[in-house]
C-alpha cells in the first residue's frame, strides 16, 4: 500500500504553483508580445500596415499613393544614423500620396528618433509629406533628426507633439495649409517652424516655443497665429515672428517672454501685410496653453544645433581621390540662392542686393535691387551680356544688367507651370535658359523670350542648383555633384565638399559652391572646387 506523506505533496503543490505563477509572468507580463518584438523596416510599403512596438528603419521609408500606415500609441521608430560624408544612405521618412496615422496619447507618445546610444542632430533626414491631405501626427515625439516635420503640397495636422534638436528647421512647409497645434517646439538649429512658398490658410494654435535661435518665419504665406507663448530665446539676436515676402500674417492674441513690442513681430519687407492684435509683452493677459503631455527625453542633446559646440559634419575633408577645395572664401557674406561667376567676379543675388565678389581678393561691392522687381532670387545665371534670375516668390525669369553703379531690369516673365512654382535653380548655355520643374524630375529648355523649346525628362531628381560648363552640366544631389548632359544622362559623379549647397557656378576651370554649411555660421561659404576624378564613383 502506497503512503503518501502529506508534507511531501504539499511542498511539490508549493513548488509547481510558483513555477507555474513565474511562466506567467514571464511569458504574459515581462516578456513582451511578439508584435513588440523588434522589427525592420526600409523602402516602399506595398500595403496598408500596421506598426508598434519597436520598429529600427535602415533604408528609407516611403508610403505612397493608395496606402495607409497606421502608428500605434507607444510606437518607437530608430533610424539607423549616418555620419560618413560619403555614404548617401541618410534614412529618413517620406509620404507621397499616401497617409500615415500617427496618433498616440499623453501617456504613450510615438517616437521618431536615432537608433544610437548618443545621438547627435542629423543622424536621420526627418519626416517629408508630399501630396497627402489625410496624414495626421498627434502626440508624437522627433528628434535628432536634419529636417523635423516637413509637408509640400499638403493638408498634414501635427498636434500634442514635441520637436527638437533638429539641423534645420522643426516643423517647415510650403504651398499646404495644416493646423499647427498644442506641440512643444525647442532646440531646433534654425527656426522652430517656417513657412515658406505660397502655403495658404495655416493656423498655427496655442503652441509653446521654448528656445532656441531663430521661432518663427513667415514668407510668401497667408497665417494665423494665435495663442502660441514664445520665451527662452536671445531677443537681441531676432525677433520672435518675421514676417517677408508676399505674406499675410494676422498675429493675435500671443504671448512672449523677454520680448516688447518693437521685437517680437517685426515686418521685413514693405509688400508684406501684418496684423497684430492683443499680444501680450509681459501684462499677464494671455495664458500659457497647456498642453497636457510630459516633455519626456531619453537622451538630452545638451546643446542646440548651430550652437558652437554643434557635433554635426557641416563642412566634409578638404581633398579626397574624387575633388579638392582650392579655397574657401566668403567669410561675413552668409549664404545665398542665388550664384555665378561672370567677368572674372563672383555674384550673390539676395532680396534687395546683389555683391559683387572678387575671388582672389575678397573685396566686394554692393549693388541696390529693388525688391518690387526681384524680391526672392533663386539661380542666377550670365549669358555674355545679360544676368538671369528665377525669382521663387514673384514666379517670374528676370533679366537685367549691371552697370557701376546700379542693376537695371530689362524684362521678365513667367516661370513654366507657375502654379506650382520652381526649384532653386536657373543656368545657360549661352543660347537657351534651363530651368527645372518644381518636382526635379524635368528641365526646361527655354527661348529667352520665356517661350518653351522642349521640356527634357531627367533620370535624376534635380533638388540642387544647376550650372553649365560648356559641354554638360553639374548639379548636387544629397552627398555627390553631378554632372549629366543635356538629355539628363550621368556622366560623371564626385563627393561634395559641404552641407546644404545653395547655388552653384563653373570660372572656366573650377567649381565654385556657395554652401549653409552651418546657416547660423559666419563662416567662408565659398568652396572653389577643382574636379580630381569623376568617374570613380559609378
Amino acid at each position: 500500500m502506497l503512503v503518501v506523506d502529506r508534507k511531501q505533496v504539499f511542498s511539490i503543490f508549493i513548488i509547481a504553483t510558483i513555477l507555474g505563477a513565474s511562466l506567467f509572468v514571464y511569458f504574459y507580463l515581462l516578456s513582451p508580445d511578439v508584435e513588440d518584438q523588434p522589427v525592420f523596416k526600409g523602402g516602399t510599403i506595398v500595403q496598408d500596415e500596421t506598426w508598434s512596438g519597436a520598429i529600427f528603419v535602415n533604408d528609407s521609408i516611403v508610403v505612397p499613393t493608395g496606402v495607409t500606415l497606421t502608428i500605434d500609441p507607444g510606437t518607437r521608430i530608430m533610424f539607423a544614423p549616418c555620419r560618413d560624408y560619403r555614404d548617401q544612405r541618410t534614412v529618413g521618412f517620406a509620404v507621397v500620396g499616401g497617409t500615415v496615422r500617427a496618433i498616440g496619447t499623453p501617456e504613450r507618445q510615438i517616437w521618431f528618433t536615432s537608433d544610437s546610444e548618443a545621438p547627435i542632430n542629423g543622424d536621420w533626414s526627418g519626416i517629408e509629406l508630399y501630396n497627402t491631405n489625410t496624414s495626421v501626427f498627434d502626440y508624437v515625439i522627433v528628434e535628432f533628426s536634419g529636417l523635423g516635420i516637413s509637408q509640400f503640397d499638403s493638408k498634414a495636422n501635427i498636434s500634442h507633439s514635441i520637436v527638437r534638436w533638429v539641423n534645420a528647421e522643426g516643423i517647415y512647409m510650403e504651398r499646404s495649409s495644416p493646423v499647427i497645434e498644442y506641440n512643444l517646439l525647442y532646440g531646433n538649429g534654425y527656426h522652430e517652424i517656417a513657412l515658406e512658398q505660397y502655403n495658404y490658410d495655416v493656423q498655427i494654435r496655442n503652441n509653446i516655443f521654448a528656445g532656441g535661435h531663430v521661432p518663427f518665419i513667415v514668407f510668401d504665406s497667408s497665417v494665423t497665429i494665435e495663442g502660441n507663448y514664445f520665451y527662452n530665446y536671445n531677443t537681441s539676436e531676432s525677433p520672435a515672428i518675421s514676417v517677408a515676402g508676399v505674406a499675410e500674417a494676422n498675429v493675435t492674441g500671443n504671448k512672449f517672454d523677454g520680448f516688447n513690442n518693437d521685437t517680437a513681430i517685426l515686418k521685413l519687407q514693405p509688400m508684406s501685410i501684418l496684423v497684430t492684435e492683443n499680444n501680450d509683452f509681459g501684462n499677464g493677459s494671455v495664458p500659457i496653453p497647456t498642453l497636457g503631455f510630459d516633455d519626456l527625453k531619453d537622451y538630452d542633446l545638451g546643446y542646440t544645433p548651430g550652437d558652437p559646440e554643434d557635433q554635426y559634419m557641416y563642412v566634409f575633408p578638404a581633398e579626397d581621390e574624387t575633388r579638392r577645395v582650392v579655397s574657401r572664401i566668403g567669410l561675413g557674406y552668409g549664404f545665398g540662392w542665388a550664384f555665378e561667376y561672370a567677368n572674372g567676379y563672383l555674384w550673390k543675388l539676395g532680396s534687395g542686393d546683389l555683391v559683387r565678389i572678387d575671388p582672389a581678393s575678397g573685396t566686394n561691392t554692393t549693388f541696390t535691387v529693388d525688391t518690387s522687381k526681384i524680391l526672392g532670387p533663386r539661380g542666377l545665371c550670365y549669358d555674355g551680356e545679360y544676368f538671369w534670375t528665377q525669382d521663387h516668390s514673384l514666379l517670374k525669369i528676370v533679366k537685367f544688367k549691371v552697370n557701376a553703379t546700379a542693376v537695371t531690369i530689362y524684362d521678365s516673365f513667367d516661370i513654366p507651370e507657375n502654379e506650382t512654382g520652381a526649384r532653386q535653380s536657373l543656368c545657360t548655355d549661352g543660347t537657351y535658359l534651363y530651368v527645372p520643374n518644381r518636382a526635379g524630375n524635368k528641365m526646361f529648355e527655354l527661348h529667352k523670350n520665356g517661350t518653351v523649346n522642349r521640356e527634357i525628362a531627367m533620370p535624376l531628381d534635380l533638388v540642387g542648383p544647376i550650372t553649365w560648363n560648356g559641354t554638360h552640366f553639374w548639379t548636387s544631389n544629397g552627398n555627390h555633384i553631378f554632372a549629366f548632359t543635356k538629355d539628363g544622362t550621368v556622366v560623371g559623379r564626385v563627393y561634395d565638399v559641404a552641407r546644404g549647397i545653395s547655388g552653384i557656378t563653373w570660372d572656366g576651370t573650377y567649381l565654385w559652391g556657395i554652401y549653409k554649411t552651418c546657416e547660423l555660421w559666419n563662416d567662408a561659404k565659398m568652396f572653389q572646387i577643382e574636379i580630381l576624378n569623376d568617374s570613380t564613383l559609378g
